[in-house]
């Protein structure tokens, strides 16, 4: 007799049958896999907290946040649809989006009221910035985030200065009374920035942003960094948006708000905003000479014998907007 018939003999073994194999067997991958699922789960949550960023959010003055005031009849009959011309040439992407999404406005102004001075160019840059299926808006809005070092800059390295003038314009023509939008809650959900507040505590976010009537969906965008907010500037364009069910709210770049209060969640940034009912802009009409005002403040700077970089200048509107500097002193 064999060693193992011996073992058998001496301590009997209870076998378990074949369907009680199979059934421990995919117990066990049960379990296996499960917890391969936690593992990942823990690393990707890991991944995403050491993947954050960390800004402090400020003035932007990079941001190039031209408003035209004074030169909207030139750019709106020679020089936007030009340079529109030029730049859906230069980005293929941008021609087929605007030669699509002209078919798609062509039904939907049908149903909408628009103001005066509202064009077809207006609306079809509306959809260009919402529709999300060949995003383009991240591709424009990091170009305005670096454009306004210097007109310089602005003039031979923006090449999205015709959607920038239609989309600024549209929002212009769409605004609301502050006190129509303001009482409302807006929410804005970051997925991979967590931001954090300057020691002045107001800033403007320096791009066009969205922001959403709906928390939840907000939520859905991204949560390292999560905005309750209100706007006077903001437009509801939900009946302009190519995807109307997100009941965007669209920001202009250069509305300035306070932080009213923030915290720290774990790895959260939490918000809540209130607009102080004042845009600021460094440059207007750059196209057509004119310099940012910050660009010349840092030119006098230079040249000041005293060299402190900081030039005392008096409050003046000019054509209705008021120049500021990156720390919110009003000129």
């Amino acid at each position: 007799m064999s060693r193992y018939a011996q073992c058998s003999l001496i301590c009997p073994l209870d076998l378990p049958s074949a369907s009680q194999v199979n059934w421990e067997m995919k117990m066990l991958r049960s379990v296996v896999l499960s917890l391969a699922s936690l593992w990942a789960l823990a690393l990707l949550e890991t991944s995403q907290v050491r993947c954050q960023q960390s800004v402090q959010l400020g003035m932007a003055p990079d941001s190039f946040d031209d408003q035209y005031t004074g030169c909207t009849e030139e750019m709106e009959t020679d020089i936007a649809p030009r340079l529109l011309e030029e730049e859906k040439a230069r980005h293929p992407l941008l021609g087929s989006m605007w030669g699509n999404l002209s078919a798609v406005w062509a039904i939907k102004k049908k149903r909408l009221s628009v103001p005066e001075g509202f064009r077809d160019e207006h609306g079809i840059a509306i959809l260009v910035y919402t529709d999300s299926s060949k995003p383009l808006y991240w591709k424009l809005n990091k170009a305005v985030r670096e454009a306004g070092v210097s007109r310089d800059n602005y003039m031979s390295n923006f090449h999205f200065k015709a959607l920038h003038y239609y989309l600024t314009r549209a929002l212009q023509l769409l605004r609301a009374d502050c006190g129509h939008l303001f009482r409302h809650q807006l929410f804005r959900g970051v997925r991979s920035i967590r931001f954090e507040p300057s020691g002045a505590g107001v800033f403007r976010f320096g791009q066009f942003t969205s922001s959403s009537l709906d928390v939840a969906l907000a939520r859905s965008y991204g949560n390292a960094t999560f905005f309750t907010l209100h706007s006077c500037f903001g437009v509801h364009i939900e009946s302009f948006s190519a995807i109307p069910a997100e009941r965007e709210v669209l920001i202009p770049m250069n509305e300035v708000f306070n932080v009213s209060s923030f915290s720290r969640e774990g790895n959260r940034s939490v918000f809540l905003l209130h607009s102080m009912n004042q845009t600021c802009s460094h440059y207007n009409c750059a196209y057509l000479g004119g310099e940012s005002w910050l660009a010349l403040e840092r030119e006098q700077a230079r040249l000041s014998p005293l060299g402190t970089g900081t030039i005392q200048l008096q409050r003046k509107p000019l054509n209705g907007w008021l120049r500021c500097d990156p720390h919110l002193r009003f000129i």
